[in-house]
């Protein structure tokens, strides 16, 4: 099953080459405007933070603990405007990867089921578009980070409280690190049903809540085919991010060799490459999880003495 799900899911894609530009272009649309942004915020930091001479002294020193006590000093006197940039910073990218994301992933999401849909000679979804519904799955996805920030601050409070007056940095350190683990692991069972849950938007017409309700039970009902799914793409993207790492690697290692300006170019050539891989396996992992649910629908539909999937739409 796990396997036609995968091949189902490329052979959409191989079909529709212009779901793989959809793809491209709402991702590098928001990855450029966060590339703009970080531009921006790291001009006002600059302006914002006056290096003294003992700070440009500590700083070109080969003393590390001059080099942390003086970057210290000047994190501590940027705290209000680092603060205040930063958080304009994440709301910004939260709106941009809302909007570019709810757009890109809901056209593509759209037609993905609807080709299934008209495979399999089944009825899912309305023509009507949702964008409400979309955008709020997807501020859901962006709202649920705090899980890892409250992972974070929690594990402080509980290390506080161990250790009292006592300072033992590594077990506060074990105590932050095994509360963000727990925090990871229920964030990404989150953020996996919150990126299911606009497949049934499309497929069943649900409501952003009940699309979650179908989400959850679609994921009890085939976690092992939707694991598998994720863990192949998972281990062929790794295995291409390890490929253009080293190929990274050895290209960094000829800076004596090769002038700066083509070491630059190779590496963001190479950079470049793992986007565009990462993004055609994403894709393609959509598409085997959107060919896992049609094929659910149609064997509901097929079999009327079995009861439909949560939310199905019959025919």
């Amino acid at each position: 099953m796990t396997g036609d799900a995968n091949r189902e899911g490329l052979r959409i894609l191989r079909r529709d080459p212009a779901l793989f530009l959809m793809e491209f272009l709402w991702r590098w649309c928001f990855g450029l405007g966060l590339l703009a942004l970080s531009f921006f915020v790291y001009a006002h930091l600059r302006q914002a933070v006056l290096l003294s001479e003992a700070d440009g002294l500590s700083f070109s020193s080969q003393d590390p603990f001059a080099f942390a006590e003086a970057a210290a000093r000047l994190i501590a006197e940027a705290m209000p405007s680092l603060l205040s940039t930063l958080a304009l910073v994440f709301s910004l990218a939260a709106v941009f990867w809302i909007t570019a994301a709810t757009v890109g992933r809901g056209i593509i999401t759209r037609i993905i089921v609807r080709r299934f849909a008209a495979d399999y000679g089944l009825t899912a979804a309305l023509d009507a578009p949702r964008w409400m519904s979309f955008a709020i799955l997807k501020f859901a996805r962006v709202l649920m980070l705090l899980i890892l920030v409250i992972g974070y601050l929690g594990g402080n409070c509980i290390a506080a409280i161990v250790n009292g007056a006592e300072q033992n940095l590594l077990r506060s350190a074990l105590i932050v690190f095994a509360s963000l683990a727990i925090t990871s692991v229920l964030w990404s069972y989150v953020n996996w049903v919150l990126s299911l849950a606009p497949i049934f938007v499309v497929r069943d017409a649900l409501s952003p809540l009940n699309s979650v309700v179908a989400a959850i039970a679609f994921l009890r009902r085939n976690h092992s085919r939707l694991a598998a799914i994720a863990l192949w793409n998972g281990t062929v993207r790794g295995i291409a991010a390890t490929l253009i790492s080293v190929a990274a690697v050895s290209t960094a290692a000829l800076w004596s060799a090769i002038p700066p300006v083509a070491i630059t170019v190779l590496l963001a050539l190479e950079t470049l490459a793992y986007l565009v891989v990462s993004d055609m396996f994403l894709l393609a992992r959509l598409a085997a999880y959107v060919s896992v649910a049609v094929r659910e629908l149609r064997v509901s539909q097929e079999c009327p003495k079995h009861a439909a999937p949560s939310g199905a739409v019959t025919s």
